[in-house]
């Protein structure tokens, strides 16, 4: 908006030159002082066209008001005489109007732009206080826009005579633009972020081997490690245990794309005389 002025205003300069000098013998377009408030004009026009601040706007007002002041002043300087009396010295009412000029403009200007820092300031702080939509994980805030959370009404995997498995719930989110994360994936951006929530029941001593779980998503071809703040070690017998892992997800365009998902954890028995002293839990959930 200030640049646009400042655009407008030469090229009107430029338009009104070329009539003015088809009726005058004073020829605008021939004076070097006009050409270089033209180009002046246009040029600073140019390089903030983009400012829309009430600071940069009034700025681009006042250069205008400097422009007609001086041009005035010169104008003037050349006459011999003003409305038929002696010419007051031309120097010091320049330097006068100058210095009365900047004392004002420079002070609303100053005004103006503290206003802008201070409501910008307390806008930030209010979005920042009000945002409530984060995950956090691994020390970070993880925002985002859109979730969806699935019930899993599935039975617990009992495939192993050490304990019990069963994913209680699924959620699914869409992070912020341009958000960047994860230890194991040397922070590449990402687009979505998967929270599996489960339990773990011990039938025997168990050691659970969480950090090196996987979950494979079918329907966008993606498979990653996962990440958890919970700490899944060891786990007596007759003790469950729920916590929740996250995958972040490289490409997700819509919560809606993921269908299904297959998640696989290790776990090993403390006693390693056990026939079957370790396993995988091999869990596919259908979202629906």
């Amino acid at each position: 908006m200030a640049g646009l002025i400042l655009i407008i205003a030469g090229a009107a300069l430029i338009f009104y030159a070329i009539q003015h000098d088809k009726k005058q013998q004073i020829k605008w377009m021939k004076k070097w002082y006009f050409w270089v408030i033209s180009i002046f004009l246009i040029v600073a026009g140019v390089l903030s066209i983009n400012d829309s601040r009430l600071a940069d706007i009034f700025g681009s007002l006042m250069i205008l008001v400097l422009i007609g002041l001086l041009y005035w002043r010169i104008s003037d300087q050349r006459k011999k005489n003003l409305h038929g009396k002696k010419r007051i010295p031309h120097t010091l009412v320049t330097i006068l109007l100058l210095v009365v000029y900047f004392a004002i403009a420079g002070s609303i200007t100053n005004g103006l732009m503290t206003n802008e820092t201070s409501n910008n300031t307390a806008s930030d702080s209010n979005t920042s206080a009000n945002t409530n939509n984060y995950v956090r994980l691994d020390g970070h805030k993880i925002y985002y826009t859109k979730s969806k959370k699935y019930a899993i009404k599935e039975d617990a995997d009992t495939s192993w005579s050490a304990a019990n498995a069963k994913v209680n719930s699924v959620t699914v989110y869409k992070t912020e633009k341009g958000y960047t994360y994860g230890s194991k994936r040397g922070k590449k951006a990402v687009q979505g972020l998967l929270a599996i929530n489960v339990t773990v029941k011990a039938l025997k001593d168990i050691q659970i081997l969480m950090d090196s779980a996987t979950v494979s998503i079918p329907s966008i071809n993606e498979q990653h490690d996962i990440e958890t703040k919970d700490d899944w070690d060891d786990l007596d017998k007759g003790i469950s245990k729920t916590g929740t892992v996250y995958i972040p997800i490289y490409k997700l365009s819509n919560i809606n794309n993921i269908k299904s998902l297959r998640f696989k954890f290790d776990c090993q028995q403390q006693s390693t005389d056990a026939d079957d002293y370790d396993h995988t839990f091999d869990m596919t959930i259908n979202l629906k």
